[in-house]
């Protein structure tokens, strides 16, 4: 890692400064590609640039060219490292420079270089706004005010400020202002202004001349800017005035707006442009004219002219253009939200997600479409059975069917799911925070159902008969405690993992409504070691095994010894674990509130997926889908989607249908790998054509051109043996090309 200078200097505000980021990511298995799927609806700057509209988002930067046509998004894969941005501006020289969630960015399409900032703690700044200042930008962050220079080291952090008058201390600045060589920071605590001649100057407190947040009525400040003669100011309590006389400084509140958050403010041409909660408006000369905005769903928070049209942004609503007397959505912005807790591909290829703050939404052509339903707190949970159908849990308002565009609910009137024991009966918030299905019954647990029977078993043939296609697991079964998070099915056991109280597992058969009585057996830490009691997700390896992610760690079931085994995880990841994933050669996908990690059940080694070295969007995971037929990973994080990618089109389990991908094997970089698309546990040696052996290795790990010793390979033909579980082998040619 290659990193500058430190400019703190006696001040809270530390800032590291990476010139290209090369952080030890961890080896991949093989050579893979991430994607980043987010939400670009929550639009914090509109900037026209070089003939496109330019859209910095919470979900990345969007790049569009015509309101008829799908931009271009760029996040943290593209060069961004983020997907958190707050401001794009244009130099002098026609350099853009994005500000984002801890990083500033030299930005261009094919090589943009980006520049780490983080405090004292190791976390991430703010970067909220940037100014240019010829070899020099300023940028407003988090925690004061920095100083950057273009040139020095080819880009480095040149001083920090956090001391502004009378203000406290490191305010956040949410806006830069620079006239000549005056500059003005609209910060949270109020405004600041100072000569920016001679930055060191600006160390010193006592050099800044500053008013505080009481006088513009007690609220921070989100833009300031000059606008004919006069400075405007949007602040949380409404719209500002403030003349600067010879003799004295007035400000005034403007007659709009009055007590509401103003959000925005803009020149375009010879008008100023104001946003708040209450709509927008301009102001030509002195006097503020409201502007009607038809079909908007709300207020705008920002907007600009681009293509002829006016474009407006929509809190997390989405961007939305003129058209027609009215304003429509442009439609083409990723994601409905990026609070993505769950996501599912059924039969077909179709892609279902769900959110913590939306209904479930379906990928059709590119667009998002948001089901039409009441969800309660959030959808959490969604899976797609063997027909193609989707069902998704939620908090609250219980379960939804999904088939070709029709929605159908079941809760406690058409079911026998049950709601929390909170409400009075008949107990309607029913809480489902995970399912599984067989493809014949679907097994759904009820988060502290009221009536004791926690797990109900729907017959997908009969479901819709609430007398006869449903049953539910509870205290005759061995059950005795209801606060159910997790469950899995596998060969006729239904694992069940409790919030406080361990794992159930239960002997339903292949006919759970032809069971017998006390089908359940209880495992705790006291008699089976298993590592803590408060599960976080049970999952069922292809094997059989079972495996359960808690709080602290990971354990395996081991029928030899009949008890839990502690597996640790590496060191990188956190110990609270939110999902767990199988693929199909038995390896171990395992999301955590910090981090991503694979386990090899070949090896046993682990490999290690953080957002800060790999091209994971977040380290909070909330479920993990691996779609089996092409191996393709997806994660579902609290800042979006990532898609780890297989390096082959489709997994095979057939070993006449195995090929090594790619096939010539070029090598350009170390990274560069060559996979094949064996489904299941097996070995591969790789020989000379003469018959020695080059190199050993898991099937699914992936060749790197390497030899035992670890020496690259010279160019050639290299025969290949890949050997199954059972002995039987596939042998095969490479063509490798080294340039």
């Amino acid at each position: 890692m290659d990193i500058s200078k430190v400019h703190a200097r006696r001040q809270r505000l530390w800032l590291l400064i990476l010139s290209a980021i090369i952080l030890g990511c961890c080896r991949p298995v093989v050579a893979i590609e991430w994607q980043t799927w987010t939400s670009l609806k929550q639009a914090n700057r509109l900037a026209v640039i070089n003939d496109s509209l330019w859209i910095a988002t919470s979900g990345g930067l969007l790049a569009v060219h015509d309101a008829d046509e799908p931009g271009y998004p760029f996040t943290n894969v593209d060069g961004l490292g983020t997907t958190d941005i707050h401001d794009i501006i244009v130099d002098g020289s026609g350099q853009q420079w994005v500000a984002g969630n801890g990083r500033l960015v030299r930005f261009n399409q094919t090589d943009p270089k980006q520049f780490l900032f983080r405090d004292r703690n190791d976390d991430p700044l703010d970067l909220f706004a940037v100014v240019d200042d010829g070899d020099n930008l300023w940028i407003g962050t988090s925690i004061g005010l920095v100083l950057f220079s273009k040139t020095i080291d080819n880009g480095q952090i040149q001083d920090s400020y956090g001391r502004f008058g009378s203000l406290p201390d490191f305010p956040i600045v949410n806006d830069l202002l620079l006239i000549n060589d005056t500059i003005w920071l609209a910060t949270s605590a109020g405004l600041a202004v100072a000569s920016s001649a001679n930055p060191v100057l600006l160390k010193s407190r006592y050099n800044w001349t500053v008013f505080p947040a009481e006088l513009f009525g007690d609220g921070g400040l989100a833009r300031v800017v000059y606008f004919n003669g006069n400075h405007y100011l949007a602040a949380s309590t409404g719209l500002w005035r403030l003349a600067v006389g010879p003799f004295d400084t007035s400000i005034v509140q403007m007659n709009v707006g009055v007590g509401s958050s103003f959000t925005d403010l803009t020149i375009e041409n010879d008008s100023l442009f104001f946003y708040f909660t209450g709509g927008y408006g301009v102001i030509a000369d002195s006097t503020p004219i409201l502007l009607s905005t038809p079909d908007l769903p709300d207020a705008p928070s920002t907007g600009v002219m681009f293509g002829g049209r006016r474009w407006l942004a929509v809190g997390d609503i989405g961007v939305y253009y003129d058209l027609d007397g009215g304003f429509t959505e442009y439609v083409w912005t990723g994601l409905p939200s990026n609070q993505v807790t769950d996501l599912t591909v059924n039969a077909a290829g179709i892609i279902t997600a769900t959110f913590a703050d939306r209904p479930a939404a379906t990928l059709i052509d590119q667009v998002w479409t948001v089901c039409n339903f009441f969800i309660g707190g959030g959808t959490v949970v969604v899976i797609s059975d063997s027909t193609g159908v989707s069902w998704v849990g939620t908090i609250g308002a219980g379960l939804y069917r999904l088939e070709n565009g029709t929605v159908k609910n079941y809760d406690e009137q058409n079911s026998t799911l049950v709601g929390n024991n909170d409400d009075p009966p008949p107990y309607p918030y029913v809480i489902i925070l995970d399912m599984a299905t067989d493809g014949r019954y679907l097994f759904i647990p009820c988060y502290r159902a009221a009536n004791d029977y926690p797990v109900s078993i729907a017959d997908l043939d009969n479901i819709d008969d609430p007398v006869n296609g449903w049953d539910a697991l509870g205290p005759e079964d061995g059950i005795d405690h209801v606060f159910m998070v997790s469950l899995d099915y596998q060969n006729g056991l239904v694992a069940v993992g409790n919030q406080f109280n361990g794992v159930y597992v239960c002997d339903v058969g292949l006919d759970p409504f032809d069971r017998g009585a006390n089908s359940c057996v209880h495992y705790v830490e006291s008699n089976s070691f298993l590592r803590s009691n408060d599960v976080r997700v049970v999952r069922f390896a292809p094997d059989g095994v079972l495996w359960v992610g808690t709080n602290i760690g990971l354990s395996r079931y081991d029928p030899g010894i009949e008890r839990f085994v502690g597996v640790d995880l590496p060191a990188g990841v956190d110990r609270d674990i939110t999902d767990l994933e199988f693929d199909g050669r038995g390896n171990l996908w395992i999301g955590t509130r910090s981090g991503l990690a694979r386990f090899d059940a070949t090896t046993g080694s682990f490999d290690v997926y953080l957002a800060v070295n790999c091209g994971l969007v977040n380290d909070r995971i909330n479920a993990l889908t691996l779609h089996q037929t092409t191996g393709d990973l997806y994660i579902s994080t609290v800042a979006g989607i990532s898609l780890l990618t297989s390096p082959v089109e489709e997994i095979v389990f057939d070993l006449e249908e195995v090929v090594a991908f790619p096939n010539p094997y070029v090598i350009r970089s170390p990274n560069d790998s060559l996979a094949f698309n064996w489904g299941r546990p097996g070995t591969v040696r790789i020989y000379t054509p003469a018959g020695e052996l080059v190199t050993e290795l898991d099937a699914n790990r992936g060749w790197f051109g390497r030899n035992d010793a670890g020496t690259p390979v010279a160019s050639g033909v290299f025969i290949f043996v890949l050997e199954n579980e059972q002995g039987a082998a596939l042998r095969g040619k490479i063509l490798l090309v080294r340039e």
